[in-house]
């Protein structure tokens, strides 16, 4: 049971920070716009691919995926920034 969840969960974090990956490179947004059209993504996730029943249950967990993959989203932007310009940030 643990392993099904942990593969949704997983399954369900990726699926969204690709689809915030496809927003951003098609419609030029800013970040401020990648936080709702993440949770969108993850109300979309939760109702039609995990098909949760229970609207109070779905909202929670789209907001938790939507969340997590976001703020998941931005590390990886900032790590690949601090990447780049190893001089410049705080690892010189």
């Amino acid at each position: 049971m643990v392993q099904l969840i942990m593969t949704q969960m997983i399954f369900g974090l990726v699926a969204i920070m690709v689809g915030l990956v496809i927003v951003k490179f098609f419609f030029r947004s800013d970040d401020l716009l990648l936080l709702p059209s993440a949770l969108a993504l993850a109300l979309f996730y939760t109702a039609f691919i995990e098909k949760r029943i229970w609207l109070s249950e779905g909202a929670w967990a789209a907001m938790i995926y939507g969340l997590s993959a976001f703020g998941l989203y931005m590390l990886v932007k900032r790590l690949a920034k601090l990447y780049r310009s190893v001089r410049e940030g705080p690892f010189h």
